[in-house]
Formats: C-alpha cells, structure tokens, sequence
C-alpha cells in the first residue's frame, strides 16, 4: 500500500465536489500549495482548478515549498495527496509579497512530532474541541485556530494562521477563514498559547 493510499480521505473528497465554483486553497503532500476555483473532480481524485475569484491575477497560483510563487492557466490536482484545504477565502492569500526565510515555526508545545498510525492524535485532538490548537501536517503545513469539530477523519478549524514549509510569513484568517484538515496526514497536535 502507497503512502497516497494511506492519507487519501474520501470524506475530504466529498466535501471538495460539494464546492464546485468555489475559490479553495489544497495544501499537499508535497509541500506545495494550489490556490483556484474548483471548476470539477474527475474520478473522484483529480480536482481542476481555474483561477481563483479573489485572486490578485487571473491565473491559478501556485507556492512551492521554498516560497516560490507560479502560475498557470489551470491545474490538475491529486486529490489523495492533499492534507488539508482551506475555504471562506476573502482575499488572495498568496499574493506577490509572499516572504520566505529557511527557519520553520518552533514556538508551539507539540503533543508528538511523528505521525502515529494509531489514532492516539486525533484522540488527543477530540479533547480539543473549542480550544486554540496547532495542528501540524505531512508536507510541513501548520495550521493555528479554534478546533470547531471533528468528523469523517477531518478537523474543522477558524483559522488564525497557516504556515507552509520554510516560511516566517503566515496566511492570515483575515484572507483565508476556515481550513478542514485531512487527520490521516497530521503530524502533531498542541494547544496554542494566546498572544
């Protein structure tokens, strides 16, 4: 069995096809992130994106890992390989100034740092509902906000802020309002400290 097989989340899925038309930010595997508007999902797997409604350019945006900022007419996402989504988009959360350094957050109080095929996380988490957490995913994505709830192996979130890989600038809850994390590709789970 692939590493694709074993974070895939169908549940994930489902909620993406009930968002055709909508502007969306997938955070994947690999470390980079897709910020456009779900025009489809063919075959349950591959999501197509146009360019994003409140977006700043009239192309989908693309950030890699490093902080690099790309751009293409439309793009063809694995689905299985998405660790989490963000939604509620009120403005274009990848804009030109998107500022990259080599340190990662190291601040929050980490429950484990790796991923436990057994659930003990996402346990930990169902103690957090309504709490400011952090959760941590494959791909090296921090996700910082009020845990909402818990469902069909994802975490609901009103976020505060979103960390890629190798970035000390954030995604403020300002431009993107809620994230769904997919709980099979989590890393870690901490409760934030306020301010």
């Amino acid at each position: 069995m692939g590493i694709f097989t074993e974070i895939r989340n169908e549940a994930l899925i489902r909620e993406l096809e009930r968002e055709l038309n909508t502007d969306v930010l997938l955070f994947g595997f690999d470390g980079f992130v897709y910020f456009g508007n779900i025009q489809g999902i063919d075959d349950c797997r591959i999501a197509l994106l146009s360019p994003a409604i409140k977006a700043d350019c009239r192309e989908v945006e693309i950030l890699s890992p490093g902080g690099e900022l790309r751009r293409a007419d439309f793009v063809r996402v694995d689905l299985w390989q998405v660790v989490a989504k963000g939604t509620a988009i009120a403005h274009d959360p990848l804009h030109e100034d998107h500022e990259t350094v080599a340190n990662v957050i190291t601040q929050q109080r980490t429950v484990s740092e790796a991923r436990q095929e057994s659930h003990h996380l996402i346990r930990q988490l169902c103690r957090m509902i309504g709490d400011n957490v952090i959760i941590t995913t494959l791909g090296g994505f921090l996700f910082e906000g009020t845990l909402g709830e818990i469902d069909d192996e994802l975490a609901f979130l009103k976020v505060d802020d979103i960390f890629g890989p190798a970035t000390s600038s954030s995604i403020s809850g300002r431009d993107v309002r809620s994230a769904v994390v997919n709980l099979e590709a989590i890393t870690s789970v901490s409760s934030a400290t306020c301010c």
